[in-house]
């Protein structure tokens, strides 16, 4: 029993942050720790995995129209432009694909055995709260910044990202994957924001163009993990796979309605102040 309260109490906070600019992966590192979830760092590695590829369903279902829309209109017979805008037909498909090609480098194998993106697994316990805590005041700060700098500019709001916003956008997420604490919305919102992306249109192009990436990291993570042999309860898994869905969902929904720049400056003060406690806290463990 006390295992599935460990995991409920992780897996919500987990869920919780995974929305929003306030790093999934520092929430993570810190409750896994203090409730002792585990003391196996290949086991809180796969858990988090889990989680981070449940969520790339998640945003699949809550954006399925947007989606679906895009899928649809490239596998028809239809030759009409895409929204009027002067795109082709398979402007989605394409930019899923670019979403991808640059995260293929956290694959590149720098030691026996390991790819670059094992290396996150390194700060998954105490010791990395440090790291963590500070990268996630520096993604906030710079997110604030960038939200600050693009009000009070005039350039024209485009309706949606091109090919290389999409780039940027999954370059910016590289260091997500190897330190916990820098976030993937902070790093995609920034991206989005100074690209001129409209802040209506932004949080759809944010999740849509991001879980791709994590699918694709998180999937094989997780194969490598399984292939390793490790042994967990599929019931304390299962039970954190389902809070975490639904908190993330829960979180995306007001993300949608609610307004996006004080929504996220709100979370991006609380990520600094998170990172100054777990910075701190850190020094006495």
């Amino acid at each position: 029993m006390i295992e599935y309260i460990k995991m409920l109490i992780v897996a919500l906070v987990t869920g919780l942050t995974a929305p929003l600019p306030a790093s999934s992966a520092a929430h993570y590192n810190f409750f896994s720790n203090i409730v002792g979830l585990s003391s196996d760092t290949a086991r809180l590695s796969l858990y988090y995995n889990c989680f981070i590829f449940v969520f790339s369903f998640v945003i699949l279902l809550s954006f399925r129209k947007t989606v679906s829309r895009g899928l649809k209109l490239a596998f028809s017979f239809k030759t009409a432009k895409y929204e009027d805008n002067g795109r082709d037909k398979f402007y989605f498909v394409k930019n899923v694909l670019l979403s991808v090609i640059p995260t293929l480098i956290l694959f590149i194998p720098v030691s026996e055995g390991k790819i670059l993106s094992d290396y996150m697994d390194s700060f998954l316990n105490l010791n990395g709260l440090i790291l963590s805590g500070i990268a996630c005041i520096v993604t906030a700060c710079i997110l604030i910044t960038a939200m600050w700098y693009t009000s009070k500019t005039t350039n024209p709001i485009r309706r949606a990202v091109d090919k290389k916003t999409v780039v940027r956008l999954s370059v910016y997420q590289l260091p997500c994957y190897v330190i916990p604490g820098f976030s993937h919305i902070a790093s995609g919102t920034v991206n989005l924001f100074i690209s001129d992306i409209g802040a209506k249109s932004l949080i759809g192009q944010l999740y849509i163009y991001i879980g791709p990436s994590m699918f694709l990291v998180s999937g094989v993570k997780l194969v490598r993990l399984f292939l390793s042999g490790i042994i967990v309860d599929p019931f304390v898994l299962a039970l954190g796979i389902a809070v975490f869905a639904l908190a993330s969902k829960l979180m995306i929904s007001l993300a949608v309605k609610s307004n996006i720049r004080r929504l996220f400056t709100f979370f991006c003060v609380y990520s600094v102040v998170f990172g100054v406690f777990i910075t701190a806290i850190s020094f006495f463990i």
